[in-house]
């Protein structure tokens, strides 16, 4: 992921909430542009999924962290909103109406 490659070669091998976390915004942002906010929002993400490992391997609760890592999916998705998709009938209507 552009932009990213710190967090694939800084720390090694990632654990498991990191590697879900880099997963979940590589299909996400996968063709779109990422704005600063957005590039800020998904490091935040990664840095938050890897304090989850490291509490994690420790025996550490993990909630405030979990609900943080929500938190800023939730804000790149406002950043971000899906486009309605149309019944597959209505959407050829549409095209025929415009032919």
């Amino acid at each position: 992921l552009e932009g990213f490659e710190e967090y694939e070669h800084q720390y090694g091998t990632a654990g498991l909430q990191e590697a879900a976390t880099m997963n979940l915004i590589k299909s996400f942002v996968d063709g779109k542009t990422l704005t600063p906010e957005a590039t800020y929002i998904c490091k935040s993400m990664l840095s938050i999924a890897r304090n989850i490992d490291i509490q994690n391997s420790k025996g550490r609760e993990i909630s405030r962290n979990m609900t943080s890592l929500l938190t800023w999916f939730q804000e790149l998705k406002e950043l971000y909103p899906e486009a309605p998709q149309l019944d597959e009938d209505v959407q050829s209507f549409l095209t025929e109406a415009r032919a």
